[in-house]
């Protein structure tokens, strides 16, 4: 904390948090990134040009993997790393494009995860995820 030198109380500093979002090629990052912060989806798919990730400065992670393919393993696979370097890390895991499969296949997908500590959120491209300010 640091003093506020008018009052002499002291004032709080606001908390920061790098927060990595990763995932294989096409899942969605992009349009996940864009729903929150511009309330937009654009289907043109980004090309990713080097994934390089700092998992020991991160202090959370969102883990994300398409339902219509098999790009959970690589999510299982990135959570074990992620796990192996650090103790205790916040991990979200989000199924995106749950509009493209079927609701029982999609349950299959998230078992996967049922017995873990991590949150799982289901998306698809009109997902309702920006937060109401």
């Amino acid at each position: 904390m640091e003093s506020n030198s008018n009052s002499g109380k002291p004032s709080e500093s606001p908390v920061r948090l790098k927060i990595v979002m990763i995932g294989a090629a096409k899942v969605g990052k992009s349009a996940i990134i864009n729903q929150f912060l511009y309330n937009t989806f654009t289907p043109k798919p980004t090309v990713e040009k080097l994934r390089y990730i700092y998992i020991k400065l991160a202090g959370a992670f969102i883990l994300v993997y398409g339902v219509n393919s098999n790009t959970f393993l690589e999510v299982k696979t990135l959570r074990d790393q992620i796990h192996s370097t650090k103790e205790a890390v916040s991990i979200v895991v989000v199924s995106n494009k749950i509009d493209l499969i079927k609701a029982e296949k999609e349950i299959s997908f998230n078992h996967l995860f049922s017995d873990q500590t991590e949150i799982v959120i289901l998306v698809g491209p009109k997902s309702e995820i920006r937060p109401k300010l």
